[in-house]
């Protein structure tokens, strides 16, 4: 009788350290490269009344590609399929309520060692003006942000984006974050 409770405890041992393996199909360590994001030129300022149905985009940014281990060499089997995009919103102005995330499905081919020129790329839509916080910009709604009491809001947007290698391994950018000042010049 006493060895039943022994057993189950040695069982479930057994059974937590063979789940904690980290084989997670999103882990960006199982690919052998590692992926950067460079914005080269964008435009900070959004005129959200003056850019209506305009989605904010970056004007020049690269996806570079390097080896995780230092002097290692990449093949094309380490070439880079990018296919989703994710947007996170933050305030910086001291505000709490953020625009939402936002998800979107893209494509970028990013070669192994190489680097992918982007220009004009989305990343937020010209929808989310409408929604709170910054429709609390617009002339109809006060033209300012209750919780700071400003005309404008200050939000910053981490880019992540997530895909594959060419031997299927999962990969991922190095999150970065991006500066925007959102305001309403009415017309």
């Amino acid at each position: 009788m006493n060895r039943i409770p022994q057993i189950c405890i040695l069982a479930a041992l057994a059974l937590l350290a063979a789940s904690c393996g980290g084989n997670s199909t999103l882990d960006d360590t199982e690919s052998a490269v590692m992926l950067t994001v460079e914005v080269e030129e964008y435009n900070p300022e959004i005129d959200i009344c003056g850019a209506a149905g305009i989605d904010v985009t970056i004007s020049e940014m690269n996806v570079i590609s390097r080896p995780k281990e230092p002097g290692g060499t990449l093949g094309p089997a380490q070439d880079v399929n990018i296919t989703r995009w994710v947007i996170t919103p933050s305030r910086s102005d001291g505000g709490t309520t953020a625009s939402p995330e936002w998800a979107i499905d893209q494509g970028v081919y990013v070669p192994a060692g190489g680097d992918t020129k982007l220009e004009n790329w989305r990343v937020f839509p010209a929808e989310y003006f409408l929604q709170l916080p910054l429709s609390n910009l617009l002339p109809e709604n006060g033209g300012f942000d209750p919780e700071t009491g400003q005309t404008n809001i200050r939000q910053t947007l981490q880019l992540e984006m997530f895909g594959r290698t060419v031997s299927g391994k999962a990969v991922s950018t190095e999150p970065i974050n991006i500066a925007f000042n959102f305001y309403c010049v009415s017309p």
